[in-house]
């Protein structure tokens, strides 16, 4: 029902308490604003609540959020008059009526929950242990009650890395990252390793310097960052519109089934993310290969890094130096490997969990509610392709700098501007390959499989429900709406794929890196054409 173009729901008065009778309301979106099918935009949540209450001119204080958040929790916080009438407001969508109505709704639910939480206490007092009746017990052997405390949960990864990608502000990742990126370049700075070089054959100067490597700088400081955002903000979105999926799908579903639970179901991936990253990417390559190599002065035919300069240029950077700096770099590399894996974890979560709950037969038998699922599906969609597309570049990017390292370039600009001008007839030569071997191309490769198969598995899995959903061929046109046709990003990240394949592989192969990266902006930064066919893809089943 509409009022004031608001979603207006009337009092039900069936007996509810006060907490009851407000979730059902932040559940359903009671007082938001309906989208142009008639749909509420989405549920409350103490964010959205607390700035709705602020923004009365009535109410010149406003309303602290945490005050807000306590409304939401199962206790026995309840509002004051003051804020049951800036409720009834914003439930009554400001009519005078109808917010009247809801202030005598929103007082009584108030009067029932406390009187409800009073007999419970009184229940308790009355009983406060099953003893035997009629049996004095001396004072001196009454053991004092014990205090009534929640049982303690056991440590879990999933919950707790689902903490930090649910954080209040998506700053808090990147910032992480590049505090960790500072840290290590002061220190390679001081070391003298941030831009350096050394002669792998007689006349070529090579540069490996910290600053130089595309995979210690733009991962770090622009791709990595941009990835864990796009997650951060995915989760933060479905998270807000699972509440309405489920209320309007009808079913009860338990805590057994809520998203904390769907999230715990995945804490073997996450443990195995941890192993991935601490213990074969820290301790087993690091110790077994880095810290090996410097201890005995031999790195064989690995390729030459400002990791292991040492070797070669003791007069830049000692042995003991260059240990504890690689071992550094390796934790860094562990953790922010780990941020990326968890990433993919919570984009396959997300995607299996939209397909689950979509699949209510209920939320089918209805035009509106349809219209719903293609919107927000095809928003879920569009997060995880171009999240997908920053993590094929993060293997791009550390492959990229493994190729250079193999090649005779001078440094990683000359040789790609080389290759550019070689393919267009500026340079006679092509660029040649120094007789050493890469470890990243197995790293670079694991990451771009990963990423790909997290990708085609949410791909799948939403089309599936938006065919389902959406009449033929409008499930097309809605993703369309929102960033990139179907096929463009099935092309594109083909394209990308093959990019990773052919770095050095062949004259040119810069070229292809060029179009790639433009390609991958037009994705990440699309204007958004077609947004006005949206609502009739949409509305055109009701």
């Amino acid at each position: 029902m509409s009022n004031n173009g608001k979603f207006y729901v009337p009092p039900p008065k069936d007996g509810r308490d006060f907490k009851e009778l407000f979730k059902y309301l932040t559940d359903v979106g009671a007082g938001r604003p309906l989208d142009q099918d008639g749909v509420p935009v989405g549920p409350w949540t103490p964010d959205l609540l607390a700035r709705a209450i602020s923004q009365i001119r009535a109410n010149p204080g406003g309303i602290e959020v945490r005050t807000v958040q306590y409304w939401f929790q199962e206790n026995d916080r309840v509002p004051s008059a003051d804020s049951i009438r800036w409720l009834a407001r914003i439930f009554g969508c400001n009519d005078p009526v109808a917010s009247g109505e809801w202030q005598a709704e929103l007082s009584a639910a108030n009067r029932r929950l406390k009187a409800k939480r009073k007999n419970e206490q009184r229940e308790d007092t009355r009983y406060p242990q099953h003893a035997p009746a009629n049996l004095p017990t001396p004072q001196s052997d009454i053991a004092p009650a014990p205090t009534a405390s929640k049982p303690s949960r056991r440590f879990n990864l999933a919950r707790k890395s689902e903490a930090l990608f649910s954080n209040h502000s998506t700053l808090n990742l990147p910032a992480s990252v590049w505090a960790g990126w500072v840290v290590l370049g002061f220190l390679t700075y001081i070391m003298g390793v941030h831009s350096v070089t050394y002669f792998p054959i007689d006349g070529l100067q090579k540069q490996v310097g910290f600053f130089w490597a595309p995979n210690w700088t733009l991962v770090e400081l622009v791709i990595l960052p941009l990835f864990l955002i796009s997650v951060a903000g995915m989760l933060a979105f479905w998270k807000g519109e699972r509440r309405l999926l489920v209320t309007l799908s009808g079913a009860e579903l338990g805590e057994k089934d809520g998203w904390g639970r769907r999230v715990e179901s995945f804490e073997f991936s996450h443990w195995a993310a941890f192993f991935i990253c601490f213990v074969i990417v820290f301790i087993v390559q690091w110790s077994g290969i880095h810290m090996s190599a410097l201890v005995n002065g031999d790195v064989g035919n690995l390729m030459m890094d400002w990791n292991l300069l040492a070797i070669v240029r003791p007069e830049v950077i000692s042995v003991p130096e260059a240990t504890v700096l690689s071992m550094l770099a390796f934790l860094y590399t562990a953790a922010i490997c780990f941020l990326f894996l968890t990433g993919l974890v919570f984009m396959y979560t997300l995607a299996q969990d939209f397909f689950e709950i979509c699949n209510e037969p209920d939320l089918h038998s209805n035009g509106v509610h349809q219209s719903k699922i293609g919107e927000i599906g095809s928003r879920l969609l569009c997060s995880i392709y171009r999240a997908s597309l920053l993590g094929i570049w993060i293997a791009t990017c550390i492959k990229l700098q493994a190729v250079y390292l193999l090649s005779d370039g001078k440094s990683i600009v000359d040789w790609l501007l080389g290759d550019v001008l070689f393919v267009l007839g500026v340079h006679d030569e092509a660029g040649g390959w120094l007789d050493q071997r890469a470890l990243a191309h197995l790293t670079s490769f694991l990451l771009l499989f990963s990423t790909c198969a997290v990708f085609f598995f949410g791909f799948v899995q939403i089309y599936r429900v938006l065919e389902k959903a959406l009449p033929s061929g409008a499930a097309g046109q809605l993703t369309k709406g929102h960033c990139v046709p179907r096929w463009m990003m099935l092309s594109i990240v083909g394209l990308l794929v093959a990019n990773f394949f052919l770095i050095g592989q062949f004259s040119g192969f810069s070229i292809l890196l060029i179009v790639g990266i433009l390609t991958t902006i037009y994705s990440l930064f699309d204007p958004m054409f077609g947004r006005a066919q949206v609502n009739e893809m949409t509305t055109s089943k009701s």
